[in-house]
């Protein structure tokens, strides 16, 4: 069995590695864990074409990832998803990321993203027996799955990351409450199919993944007077709270 692993998740805003060494079947212990944002998606409002610029930052962050993984001799898989699998040049970076950073890369569907994330969310909170909703806001598209005791119920993604939304949006200053009304219309146009499906099958518990959910979570924890901190698994915050936080986004 190969000693170490190293996962790299090639997301549409930021790349983030893992470097694990197995201890048994079910056990691991942490190595090596980098981000690096690298945007990759940006600068294509309809996000499908890769940038070359975003393509070097890419290939330059999979290099280092590489040497990393090396240190730790370990054997290396890498996923792309929403803005690699969308772009019509995606082959351009594949064979980028093969002949200069010596990675292949695989990418994965809407489904297969929704999968893994709630498999990681499995390992990280205690909430296995319960029926959860899981939304996980990227870059380029937004995960929802509904889960209980490993099963997938239900799960879709949606076109709703916060880069493609910015691009889209938002990209002409000032920022004025126009822009911000088309951004909600489209997201509840978009929404209301699975919000449906989410209501028909119900949840005990909601869990939100990646950066823009931490980014929330930060402010929450400013608004009660805490210290904001990098990792908050498992922190809690109701509805009235999240409303707080989206009142005040706005009005800025």
């Amino acid at each position: 069995m190969t000693e170490a692993l190293a996962a790299i998740d090639i997301g549409t805003n930021s790349f983030h590695l893992v470097v694990v060494k197995l201890k048994d079947s079910d056990r691991f212990e942490i190595l090596a864990q980098e981000k690096e944002v690298v945007r990759l998606g940006s600068g294509s409002k309809d996000m499908k074409v890769l940038k070359d610029d975003a393509m070097n930052r890419g290939i330059e962050a999979l290099k280092r990832f590489r040497q990393i993984a090396e240190i730790s001799q370990a054997d290396i898989r890498a996923v792309a998803t929403s803005a690699v699998r969308e772009a019509v040049n995606k082959d351009a970076f594949l064979v980028r990321a093969k002949q200069e950073a010596g990675i292949e890369v695989e990418v994965i569907s809407g489904f297969e993203e929704a999968r893994l994330i709630y498999l990681g969310v499995l390992q990280t909170l205690p909430i296995f027996d319960r029926k959860i909703l899981l939304i996980d806001i990227g870059g380029g598209s937004t995960e929802f799955l509904i889960g209980q005791a490993g099963n997938i119920i239900d799960a879709n993604s949606l076109k709703l990351g916060a880069i493609r939304m910015t691009d889209r949006f938002f990209n002409d200053e000032p920022i004025e409450a126009k822009h911000l009304n088309k951004c909600r219309e489209h997201v509840k146009a978009y929404i209301n199919p699975m919000a449906r499906r989410v209501r028909l099958h119900g949840f005990e518990t909601a869990v939100g993944s990646s950066g823009t959910v931490l980014s929330i979570a930060q402010m929450v924890q400013v608004l009660r007077k805490q210290e904001a901190t990098r990792s908050l698994s498992n922190f809690v915050f109701s509805r009235s709270e999240l409303a707080e936080v989206i009142k005040i986004l706005t009005k800025a």
